[in-house]
């Protein structure tokens, strides 16, 4: 084989190593934690995925309630309210739960009304 030819092989090959590379690192842990378990599209009713999921959103420190809500745009979402919407609070709250955007709303402290 002529050098030049093996100099172009070995350019493409690098070149696809380079490519191969790049895709499985966009495929890496850029995703938050909580994202887990996201899926493109609902596949079950909201309220069952709020049923299943709002212990562990309420665990989170902040968190004061959650509900079925709708967007400005009326897709359903699910909300969470916190108390103030501090960046260490909503850090651990995900973007969206088995399809649905989660929609986090300050409210501020939540207390039972009184006599």
């Amino acid at each position: 084989m002529p050098r030049h030819a093996t100099k172009k092989v070995g350019s493409f090959a690098s070149a696809i190593l380079i490519l191969a590379g790049l895709l499985l690192a966009g495929c890496g842990s850029d995703v938050k934690p909580a994202d887990k378990g996201t899926a493109a599209m609902p596949t079950r009713p909201i309220a069952a995925v709020l049923a299943d999921h709002s212990s562990e959103l309420m665990a989170v420190p902040g968190v004061v309630g959650v509900f079925e809500g709708q967007l400005d745009d009326g897709t359903p979402c699910i909300g969470v309210l916190v108390v103030e919407a501090k960046p260490e609070t909503t850090a651990k709250i995900p973007a969206r739960l088995e399809g649905y955007p989660v929609k986090v709303e300050a409210s501020g402290e939540i207390r039972p009304m009184g006599k």
